[in-house]
């Protein structure tokens, strides 16, 4: 059985590896030729954050490697929590592989009925509930709030410098005020 699974899982893993991305939706700019107009105050890390994106592939990259989203989305504190707790959920089921008293799948069914020691068998019941628990929590949760962040981050970006384009091009109006209003202004262009 743990052979199947190993062959199955570096089968998985090659594939992915020179496989493409599966694209479920129509890409219709080209971003590695365009390039977008920059505000000159925009640093660096505003601009990779603004073209990132999360596909099919990134969500794979998840499962394998803890705090993925959240590195790709600039938030480092969390990804090393991340990294944490998914190696607590992986320490604990080497320890009971390690203990090598009941199997995994022994345990995950609680077929415990008629084992000399039972609080034993309840322990270690609980220590593979707790890890399989962690490490598809901490997946999820990578997921679910690494894209959230990416989202905010990216719309607070939009925001910042979207008013900042406004301002400069003199298209700043208040949806309070209707009508026409006198306005001396002053532009200087180079």
């Amino acid at each position: 059985m743990k052979k199947i699974l190993l062959f199955l899982s570096l089968l998985i893993l090659s594939g992915s590896l020179f496989a493409q991305d599966i694209d479920i939706y129509q890409k219709r700019k080209n971003t590695n030729y365009k390039l977008p107009y920059l505000n000159p105050q925009m640093s660096l890390e505003e601009f990779q954050l603004l073209n990132r994106t999360l596909r099919l592939q990134d969500m794979l990259y998840a499962m394998v490697v803890p705090g993925y989203v959240h590195f790709k989305a600039k938030d480092p504190a969390v990804g090393w929590t991340m990294v944490a707790l998914r190696m607590a959920g992986f320490g604990g089921l080497g320890y009971i592989y390690l203990k090598d008293d009941y199997t995994l799948k022994q345990l995950l069914s609680g077929n415990g009925e008629g084992l000399p020691d039972i609080s034993e068998f309840k322990a270690q019941q609980k220590i593979a509930y707790y890890s399989v628990g962690l490490i598809f929590a901490t997946y999820f949760f990578d997921w679910i709030h690494g894209k959230h962040r990416l989202d905010k981050k990216q719309e607070y970006i939009r925001y910042k410098y979207g008013i900042k384009l406004n301002i400069e091009a003199g298209e700043i109006t208040t949806p309070e005020l209707s009508g026409v209003y006198p306005i001396i202004g002053i532009q200087y262009h180079f």
